[in-house]
């Protein structure tokens, strides 16, 4: 791993031995998702002003099996695989800002110290520790109709979530199924927002950071799309046990991930301001 200038701890030696450098950050792996429709009065807790939610009441549940430079280069993924290599589980909305569609993930699960501590600290995804598995493509032969593809998402012993995707059709979902639009391909709908929260050690002010970021350079290939159900354990999950299915999908994706390019919101608040009152 080439030294270079640290943008989080460790900050010795260069960065040498930090979880994460400086974007942009290049990711490439396999995706399977299952759409599902949503009540809006239900999660409208979970988005946060000024975002709103917009288009159909659809979600996902997605599963990634991925691997990423870390802003480290080519040489990282080849030579450190046990750190490159990481999961990742999220459910995801739709939502608008100021005129600009993308994705809202008020949850998210992922394996590794890496992936949690940029989620975390420098975006604000709203990262937390879990184990998954994703059924792999076969090697002997390509996907035939009738194959599936399960992802099972874990968080401790305890289950989060599981998706199955039939595969019956190369190729995506219909744009619209039964008068819903479902569209969701990472390609163009590539803008996705955060939120950071970071509490100041002795003055203890929150400062909260949205942003907004994108997926450049989006390559999605080998996309089979079909029926799909899914599993909810996760009582943060409870909102989707009545969820009607749409389909699933499965693809190979890769992206480029370079710095936040848009300040939504910034708010400083004072907890302990009532307690000296």
């Amino acid at each position: 791993m080439t030294a270079q200038n640290p943008i989080t701890i460790p900050n010795v030696a260069d960065g040498r031995y930090a979880l994460y450098g400086p974007p942009p950050w290049y990711f490439e792996g396999y995706s399977a998702a299952v759409l599902m429709t949503f009540d809006p009065e239900m999660v409208s807790a979970l988005i946060p002003p000024p975002l709103k939610l917009t288009g159909s009441p659809v979600c996902r549940l997605t599963v990634h099996d991925m691997v990423c430079d870390y802003g480290f280069g080519e040489r990282f993924m080849q030579e450190q695989p046990d750190q490159a290599h990481f999961g990742e589980a999220v459910i995801g909305f739709m939502v608008e800002c100021e005129g600009v569609t993308g994705h809202w993930a008020p949850f998210l699960w992922c394996t590794t110290d890496a992936e949690l501590a940029v989620g975390r600290e420098f975006y604000g995804w709203q990262q937390r520790l879990g184990e998954m598995c994703l059924t792999r493509p076969p090697l002997r032969r390509s996907w035939r109709p009738g194959d599936t593809v399960t992802g099972l998402v874990t968080r401790g012993r305890r289950p989060v979530f599981d998706i199955a995707v039939t595969l019956e059709n190369e190729g995506d979902l219909p744009a619209q199924i039964e008068g819903l639009n479902i569209s969701m391909d990472p390609a163009t709908t590539n803008h996705h927002y955060t939120e950071t929260v970071l509490v100041h050690p002795t003055s203890r002010v929150i400062t909260k950071r949205m942003s907004c970021s994108s997926m450049d350079d989006v390559m999605v290939t080998n996309l089979w799309s079909g029926s799909a159900s899914f599993n909810v354990h996760a009582p943060e999950l409870a909102f989707l046990k009545n969820a009607k299915v749409l389909g699933g999908r499965w693809h190979e994706l890769s992206w480029r991930k370079p710095w936040p390019n848009r300040l939504i919101r910034e708010e400083h608040s004072d907890p302990s301001a009532n307690e000296r009152s």
